[in-house]
């Protein structure tokens, strides 16, 4: 599908006042008044500090009408100081509604896109790359928020998420930090990844563990 029918179809989902609001943060965050769709039932809270690097275009709270799961709510995007966001891809990146995107740290997305209902929350760093499909009541924590000794010692509180090209993650999923999703892989629904997924693989579980080997979802 072309660039304008998607962009069309956006405009008429985001309405009058979230196209104002959009133009408004696009061209104050970038210089360009189409980089950052969001509709007007998004909580924005993004720090004057926070750089953007949108290759073409992040939405955030938009697919209303396409969105598979039928808890529709508000959205929010909150950015803190010194964080980065970035599309990294050619055309579009999607965060879906009712969706939380709390960026404190690196954010970026390829050409990708996030069913309604996601929590990511990134103090440290998220990558997520190109043709990754997300569904619904995601949760993507790179930070465990509060500190945790075990034995005396103090553990790791946060720790870099990287979800490769082309992966499928299913509903009710949680990613917690530290973990790599490899190429080509699964996850399946209600599962919980506490270690990396290896590449064209279907995992499932909590905590999620290899059940079949060269899969292909595409």
């Amino acid at each position: 599908m072309s660039m304008r029918p998607k962009l069309l179809r956006q405009l008429r989902d985001i309405g009058l006042r979230g196209g104002l609001k959009s133009v408004y943060h696009s061209v104050r965050q970038t210089g360009r008044p189409s980089s950052l769709v969001v509709t007007s039932q998004v909580i924005t809270e993004i720090h004057p500090e926070t750089e953007f690097k949108i290759g073409n275009r992040l939405t955030v709270g938009t697919g209303r009408r396409g969105a598979s799961h039928p808890r529709i709510g508000r959205s929010k995007f909150h950015t803190g100081p010194g964080s980065t966001v970035q599309h990294t891809g050619k055309e579009l990146a999607i965060v879906g509604p009712a969706s939380v995107l709390h960026v404190e740290g690196e954010f970026s997305m390829g050409d990708s896109y996030i069913n309604s209902h996601a929590r990511i929350l990134c103090g440290d760093k998220i990558k997520i790359g190109d043709g990754v499909s997300i569904a619904w009541n995601v949760q993507i924590l790179d930070d465990d928020r509060h500190e945790l000794t075990v034995a005396g010692n103090p553990t790791q509180k946060t720790g870099p998420i990287h979800i490769n090209d082309d992966v499928w993650i299913g509903h009710d999923v949680s990613i917690h930090k530290g973990v790599t999703v490899h190429t080509g892989s699964v996850v399946a629904s209600n599962s919980v990844v506490t270690t990396d997924v290896p590449p064209d693989t279907l995992v499932a579980g909590a905590p999620a563990e290899v059940i079949r080997r060269d899969v292909d979802w595409g």
